[in-house]
């Protein structure tokens, strides 16, 4: 599974602090999602599935958030020493909403993130009297605490932030406040989910949403990047798009096809639908080349 791969985008757990209304892991923001089971990657599953060699032949590693929180994973400081001990070379990035765990745990990931291309991402969806109003349940004090204590050690973060009507006057004092904290980078986006989800979730697009028509030009990022998405189970799937698809119980009209088959069997069908024109729909909304798309940076600032 990992011949010729490059970069491996790991899940690590779907244990997550948030309950984001276009978040996967529940419905509309309310309830777990019956296909998600709370679970967490050990170090030991690792260490018996991926052997050092595998690990050598890798340029990155990024531990990101399809249905949970990478910092809720209860071995994850083990896991990244486990790969940098057998690639230090090897980059690291995490996606993180920031609001979990404490100052010291921050601390000694930024020590871990040592490496002159290491990153995390901290999902800051504006400031104090909005952020928790997409990410709901994440305290907003926590998170300037923790981001500070993680910077602090001199590690690279950045503040990523979605935008919203609620929060749209606010990117640029975001972006001042990035500054004064000392993030690399600040950028901001809109979100291109509104194709599945209603605004009956106590948040709207900024401004009026038409679907952007998706077409069947894609650049894969898979391709691109030779990676691939091992989820919260140990399962690998070719993406992590194409694993949210699978487990998202919204939407379906428009990805059901998907979940005619299994994670082993989406490693075919993708690359044979790519070559007969007609991928998937997740493929065109993620990867296709489309003008109008929402999930294109709007903002992208390096701060340092």
């Amino acid at each position: 599974m990992l011949d010729n791969i490059k970069e491996i985008h790991i899940e690590p757990t779907s244990v997550c602090n948030a309950d984001c209304p276009m978040c996967a892991r529940n419905i509309n923001g309310k309830g777990l999602n019956p296909y998600i089971t709370l679970k967490s990657l050990p170090v030991k599953w690792f260490e018996d599935n991926i052997n050092p060699d595998q690990i050598k032949q890798l340029d990155k590693i990024f531990f990101c958030g399809n249905v949970g929180d990478p910092a809720s994973a209860p071995e994850l400081l083990s896991i990244i020493s486990f790969f940098k001990k057998h690639n230090p070379k090897l980059v690291v990035g995490l996606n993180t909403n920031g609001g979990l765990k404490n100052k010291l745990w921050w601390s000694k990931l930024g020590h871990l993130l040592d490496g002159h291309l290491d990153y995390c991402v901290f999902s800051i969806d504006g400031l104090e009297d909005t952020n928790h109003l997409y990410r709901r349940n994440v305290k907003w004090q926590k998170v300037m605490e923790n981001a500070q204590s993680y910077i602090s050690t001199g590690a690279s973060a950045h503040w990523d932030m979605l935008v919203f009507e609620h929060n749209k006057h606010q990117v640029l004092e975001a972006q001042q406040l990035a500054k004064e904290m000392n993030f690399t980078w600040f950028r901001a986006k809109e979100t291109d989910r509104w194709d599945s989800y209603t605004t009956n979730l106590g948040i709207l697009p900024a401004g009026e949403y038409t679907a952007p028509s998706y077409g069947r030009e894609i650049i894969c990022e898979k391709d691109r990047d030779k990676s691939v998405f091992l989820d919260y189970t140990g399962k690998y799937w070719p993406c992590c798009h194409m694993a949210e698809a699978y487990l998202n119980k919204i939407g379906l009209e428009l990805h059901g096809d998907i979940r005619n088959y299994n994670n082993s069997e989406l490693f075919k069908e993708y690359k044979v639908r790519l070559t007969t024109e007609t991928p998937f729909y997740i493929c065109r909304r993620a990867c296709g080349k489309t003008t109008g798309k929402r999930s294109q940076w709007k903002t992208e600032q390096q701060l340092r």
